[in-house]
């Protein structure tokens, strides 16, 4: 009988031994987890209540768990730039109408979780149409205006994934801006030589034609020159039958020009005489014509 009741003791203290260890355990997983949350250590806070919910099955354990993975889940999309998951599960931890010490740490959290996606999701969105602002002026060769903007795209500092993959976007763009630039002023300069080439040649060409038409006009015509210009002096047709004809050099280096015709006085021997109409001296350098006699 004393036995019995000695083990009945035994029993009783080791169960009560193992409650007060389990216990101990168990409050201390809990705070290590509030403590993590605070420092916003989200894994660290999940790993604690996951342990204190192995050493006690409480419905204070599986809220902090549950909300521990939410607000990390809500804190990795924000990461990811998967801005509306990211405010629907932090609005979930903020409109809880649920009382908890829990609560009352990562509510506050939320709030920030919110704010930021909005923040940044207007940023993105900002950022993204002025990348395509960017590529319009680039194909409109504007491109100091486009690597300005480029630029500043580039230059801005985020952890959030989409923003980074943005600004890396906006760095290739802005190299594709200097490039282009560059490409641009070659081909501007080459086409420059191109032109002032061509208008040297054009010029030297007009000089050319000019200085041939000064020599053509300083070169003594010739003596059927000379003719066809008192014919033209007199009007006279080149089919009519009145003759133009060179016949000497004055004293003054004009050519002398007889202008006559042939009067036939038989028509069957056909036979007649000259009638002169004029002797005119031509200037064989400034191709005046003038009345020799005068």
């Amino acid at each position: 009988m004393k036995q019995r009741n000695l083990f009945f003791y035994i029993l009783i203290f080791a169960m009560m031994f193992l409650f007060g260890c389990t216990s101990k355990e168990y409050k201390s997983n809990m705070e290590s987890g509030i403590e993590a949350l605070k420092k916003e250590q989200y894994s660290d806070a999940i790993s604690f209540f996951n342990k204190a919910l192995h050493e006690k099955n409480t419905e204070e354990a599986q809220l902090a768990l549950d909300l521990s993975k939410q607000i990390k889940d809500s804190v990795a999309a924000l990461e990811k730039g998967e801005f509306e998951t990211a405010i629907s599960l932090a609005e979930k931890i903020k409109n809880s109408n649920e009382t908890s010490k829990i609560l009352d740490i990562l509510k506050p959290k939320a709030e920030k979780i919110i704010e930021e996606a909005e923040k940044t999701s207007a940023a993105l969105k900002e950022m993204e149409s002025e990348l395509e602002s960017g590529k319009a002026l680039l194909e409109e060769n504007k491109f100091d205006e486009a690597f300005a903007i480029f630029k500043k795209i580039a230059e801005t500092t985020s952890n959030n994934e989409k923003i980074v993959s943005v600004t890396k976007n906006a760095e290739q763009f802005m190299n594709q801006a200097a490039a282009a630039k560059n490409q641009y002023l070659q081909e501007q300069e080459k086409k420059l030589q191109e032109e002032r080439q061509k208008a040297e040649e054009a010029k030297k060409r007009k000089e050319e034609q000019k200085k041939a038409e000064e020599a053509k006009k300083s070169r003594p015509i010739s003596h059927t020159e000379a003719e066809q210009l008192v014919r033209e002096y007199l009007k006279i047709e080149n089919t009519s039958n009145v003759y133009v004809e060179y016949d000497h050099d004055n004293e003054k280096g004009e050519y002398i020009i007889h202008v006559y015709e042939i009067v036939i006085s038989d028509p069957e021997t056909k036979e007649g005489h000259t009638s002169t109409w004029g002797w005119y001296a031509v200037d064989p350098v400034k191709k005046v014509v003038r009345d020799a006699f005068e």
